[in-house]
């Protein structure tokens, strides 16, 4: 069922098999926890675990279809500057290389802030917005740029990619004090779906 909700989103079905859709059936909190370890050794940022309905929030924010299959997708990257979206990726905008996901199409992570893949106008969507759903967030930080990064197993090696490339964007534009950076964890949806 969940690799059927991927297929039919935008993706197409050589590119689930090439860039590693993995069928899950449960959140697993110890494989969770050891790639969370793994990613506190290159950065500070803030885990969060998603319930369904807090992610069917997100969705259900768009205002017509497309903006809510938008929001749905499984690995998203959204960089906001104070509390609005400058910034939006997801793994279908991304092109593929041979069995790897390359989000920097365009050169669009050749810049801080990257290019974004969708005009953000299109998704009516601001930081507080999130941080209602998820009290973790701060809307009101004194950092000039949040960074939400959506990711599951499901898409394991495409999410792998979309936070390292986000990490090395950081880094290479000095900007590591200047950010507040989520990565949000939404495995306990598409086991639901």
């Amino acid at each position: 069922m969940i690799i059927a909700v991927i297929l039919f989103s935008g993706c197409s079905v050589l590119m689930s098999k090439i860039y590693g859709v993995h069928e899950i059936s449960y959140f697993d909190e110890d494989k969770y926890a050891n790639s969370i370890s793994k990613i506190k050794k290159q950065i500070h940022f803030v885990s969060l675990i998603s319930d369904s309905t807090q992610y069917k929030q997100i969705i259900n924010s768009g205002r017509n279809a497309q903006q809510r299959h938008l929001l749905g997708q499984p690995v998203q990257i959204l960089y906001f500057e104070k509390n609005i979206l400058k910034s939006y990726h997801n793994n279908c905008f991304a092109k593929g290389k041979f069995t790897r996901i390359d989000w920097n199409t365009d050169n669009r992570f050749s810049c801080f802030l990257p290019a974004t893949a969708v005009e953000t106008d299109t998704i009516p969507i601001k930081l507080y917005d999130y941080a209602k759903i998820y009290n973790e967030i701060k809307s009101d930080s004194s950092k000039n740029y949040t960074i939400i990064i959506f990711w599951t197993f499901l898409l394991e090696k495409t999410s792998q990619s979309a936070i390292n490339t986000t990490i090395e964007n950081i880094y290479k534009f000095d900007k590591i004090n200047d950010v507040d950076f989520y990565l949000i964890n939404t495995d306990k949806y598409f086991v639901s779906i």
